[in-house]
């Protein structure tokens, strides 16, 4: 039984590769471990020169031109189709489940791919009409998040960019969508949907020399910057912003009376020395946290020790 097992193997192994492997199977004294060692190769064949694996490799620009071109002729790809590009990020490394329910959401009645880029990250490939515009393409995005949150009860967060029409533009999609993503971590952490067109001023920041970053700082706050908000000032000065400075209505949305609002934002300015009922010092104190997230975010990452006015690295990011 175990050799047949393994003539079995063999055939399987032939087929997938398109060599011609021979076993002299009267000098196999263990078929058992035998065909456990066959069935690991076809496997790890499998896996490496599966159709998943061939756009994983192709989004994380691994492919030369002429192997995208081969590839996408071996699986049937079409190089000129419209398609859009998601990376869903969750926030624990054993991601199956949400690969599963992606699949089961996308896969079943479409061409659309789910494809594991690593622990945390997930590709998401979908082959549009010409009719599917942005918002369309963003809702997509939300339906994600929305339908992981419900039924596994994870949170993620979603980035995209534009879609394209050649497959060669694929890789700079995928670039785009992770900048998008480590842009939307350092900025807009209560945001789960991040587009790559648009990012805002947290684009920008991301662009910056880090010396020049604490350059600013040091215009702005001097030789003593505040230290990060706490969860209600956070709050108090998001809800303001959000409601575009109106005191009142900041303070409707917050269940606050108007005169504890105002004693939030005084104690505010003698914090930081900016008045942000002003339009002026709201703009600036709202840029100098930003610079201020993006630079404490570089130096943890870093692993520096000192304050975001003198870390030992100044860098420019990408």
């Amino acid at each position: 039984m175990g050799k047949k097992k393994i003539e079995k193997t063999v055939k399987e192994l032939n087929r997938l590769t398109g060599l011609n492997f021979q076993l002299d199977l009267s000098e196999i004294d263990d078929t058992d471990e035998a065909v456990i060692r066959l069935e690991q190769i076809v496997d790890s064949w499998k896996e490496k020169n599966s159709k998943n694996a061939y756009w994983k490799r192709l989004l994380t620009g691994e492919l030369e031109e002429d192997d995208m071109m081969s590839g996408s002729a071996r699986f049937h790809v079409k190089i000129d189709e419209r398609r859009a590009l998601y990376i869903v990020e969750t926030p624990r490394k054993d991601n199956e489940v949400a690969v599963d329910i992606l699949r089961q959401l996308f896969v079943v009645r479409t061409n659309d791919l789910v494809i594991g880029v690593d622990g945390r990250r997930i590709a998401l490939v979908r082959t549009l009409k010409d009719k599917e515009n942005l918002e369309e393409i963003r809702q997509t995005a939300r339906t994600i998040v929305d339908m992981l949150n419900v039924e596994a009860l994870i949170r993620v967060r979603v980035a995209y960019a534009d879609p394209v029409r050649s497959l060669e533009k694929m890789p700079k999609m995928f670039r785009e969508a992770e900048t998008a993503l480590e842009i939307g971590r350092i900025f807009y952490m209560n945001e789960n949907i991040v587009c790559y067109n648009n990012l805002g001023i947290g684009r920008l920041i991301y662009r910056i020399p880090t010396d020049t970053c604490r350059r600013f700082l040091r215009e702005v706050y001097g030789s003593d910057i505040p230290k990060e908000l706490d969860e209600e000032t956070r709050t108090t000065v998001d809800t303001f912003f959000a409601h575009n400075l109106n005191v009142s209505e900041t303070a409707r949305r917050l269940f606050v009376h108007r005169n504890t609002l105002v004693y939030r934002l005084e104690k505010l300015r003698q914090l930081t020395g900016l008045d942000i009922r002003t339009f002026d010092d709201a703009m600036t104190f709202r840029i100098a946290s930003m610079v201020a997230e993006y630079l404490r975010e570089l130096d943890s990452r870093n692993g520096e020790g000192g304050g975001i006015y003198d870390g030992k690295k100044n860098k420019s990011s990408n």
